[in-house]
């Protein structure tokens, strides 16, 4: 259908283009001009005619009817094809030559131009794809950005399959020009294409491998049915194909790439841990070693109060181990994906209750002070995390501030969300301390610890969508404080 509508537009431009310019031949001859101005005007004819046909088929045509039309109106005897004088021959075939000259010189230009502009929109289209390609995140982003551009610049329906494994193929990623267009493709073609990793053509659809440094990554098919490609367009879908490769090569390394970080990070938490585990486990180890070593030996003849001191030991040393292995425990579970957060409508008061609950059973030497609204708040955040955030919160409070301080938990609401804060009245936070305190195995020399209860807080608040900040009071002591959304998905991350 297009290739008759095609033929029937450049016989009509010709058919019309010398009908016009014979009717002008002739008002040239009915105001007296001569011979050579009607014979240029003919060659203006075909100049015109090559230049709004394609070809050089419709021009050579129109050199001929130009020639024809001027021996039967404008040469003797008129309206016949005879020619009386001897000259009019080589009239006819100086008219005839030059015709067909411009004629073939204009298409042979108009060609190379046609030929100039795709090649400066391919070029166009090739750089842009590179520049969209360097910014692509994952492989699905890759290949629609190659669909796109194959099926702007072509025109035709397109197809990519990538190859996952050695078993199966990807789903495809799909290009159509409209919705009644149908795709012509099936798997057996595709691996085959991939096997032998080179292109070849069907009577319905184009295939052409992404090759990589090794294999073939994929295929992309380009539906055939209604027209096929030209010899340049073959050549732009193999340089997207080379682009895509590319691509997709890079996402591979780059993968590996992050894999091996994550490994590399792993393997230095790991080494981490083991030194802060053999370096600061081992003196309440060693403590708890001692002291029931002594009561063993010497348990009889000990007096009582020096007894009850050696139990305490044991008892501070134990919580202290129990709490640290209940911290490494956590980072490690959250460093390897397997700490999920399941939220749930909770009631704050009954969080913060049960934390502090639990802080009093193993320290009974602070006061710990609550201030909290009068009506309900509930929440969706994990109980056992959060509760878990303020254990080791009020836990750190009580490590840097003396015996018989006061300790209070403060929660309140503000713009969309409620606001937890332990506030303490210790020495504060060094000012040089305050962007570490959430980092990773920071400690300072004045207490013995790993480094990993605020780092797992920060971890905790930062996966319910909430943010964790300390600073010193005005008055002394510190405010570690952090703030989790009053409306969230129930699913959690």
């Amino acid at each position: 259908m297009k290739q008759i509508k095609h033929i029937t537009w450049n016989s009509g431009v010709m058919v019309i283009t010398m009908m016009l310019i014979t009717f002008l031949s002739l008002f040239f001859k009915y105001i007296g001009l001569t011979e050579t101005n009607i014979i240029i005007t003919f060659i203006l004819g075909v100049l015109v005619v090559s230049k709004f046909t394609d070809g050089y088929l419709y021009g050579i045509i129109a050199s001929i009817i130009g020639v024809l039309n001027f021996n039967f109106f404008f040469t003797v005897p008129y309206y016949s094809l005879a020619a009386y004088r001897p000259d009019y021959p080589v009239t006819f075939a100086i008219m005839l030559i030059a015709a067909i000259i411009t004629s073939t010189l204009t298409a042979k230009v108009k060609k190379e131009a046609s030929l100039l502009s795709f090649r400066e929109k391919q070029t166009q289209i090739l750089y842009q794809i590179s520049k969209n390609l360097l910014q692509a995140t994952d492989l699905d982003q890759i290949l629609e950005i190659g669909a796109t551009k194959i099926f702007e610049f072509i025109n035709h329906s397109v197809f990519i399959y990538v190859l996952k494994s050695s078993n199966g193929l990807s789903e495809p990623c799909i290009l159509k020009i409209d919705e009644n267009e149908q795709m012509f493709f099936n798997c057996d073609e595709i691996r085959k294409t991939i096997q032998t990793n080179k292109s070849f053509e069907t009577k319905n659809v184009i295939y052409f491998p992404i090759k990589g440094l090794d294999e073939s990554l994929g295929v992309i098919g380009i539906n055939c049915l209604n027209s096929s490609l030209t010899i340049e367009q073959k050549s732009f879908v193999e340089s997207i194909s080379m682009q895509l490769a590319l691509a997709m090569e890079r996402e591979k390394i780059s993968k590996k790439q992050q894999k091996a970080q994550v490994e590399m990070e792993r393997e230095k938490l790991r080494g981490n841990l083991l030194r802060a585990v053999s370096h600061d486990l081992r003196t309440p180890l060693t403590g708890i070693l001692g002291s029931t070593t002594t009561l063993l030996e010497h348990g009889e003849t000990l007096e009582k109060d020096v007894t009850r001191q050696l139990l305490v030991d044991i008892f501070e040393d134990s919580k202290w181990l129990i709490h640290s292995v209940e911290n490494i425990l956590s980072i490690t579970r959250m460093d390897d994906g397997k700490v999920s957060i399941n939220k749930n409508i909770e009631l704050v008061e009954e969080v913060v209750s049960e934390a502090i609950l639990r802080i009093k059973k193993l320290d009974t030497q602070h006061e710990i002070k609550i201030t909290i609204p009068d009506e309900p708040i509930m929440i969706p955040m994990d109980g056992i995390l959060i509760k878990q955030v303020l254990i080791n919160l009020l836990d750190n409070a009580i490590k840097y501030t003396p015996n018989d301080s006061t300790i209070e938990v403060k929660i309140f609401l503000k713009d969309d969300f409620v606001y937890f804060e332990v506030i303490d009245n210790g020495n504060g936070i060094p000012d040089e301390n305050l962007p570490l305190i959430f980092n990773r195995f920071f400690t300072t020399s004045s207490t013995r610890g790993i480094g990993l209860g605020l780092a797992i807080c920060k971890s905790i608040i930062n996966a319910h969508g909430g943010v964790i900040s300390a600073f010193n009071n005005e008055n002394g002591g510190a405010t570690f404080r952090f703030k989790l959304p009053v409306k969230d998905d129930i699913d959690g991350e």
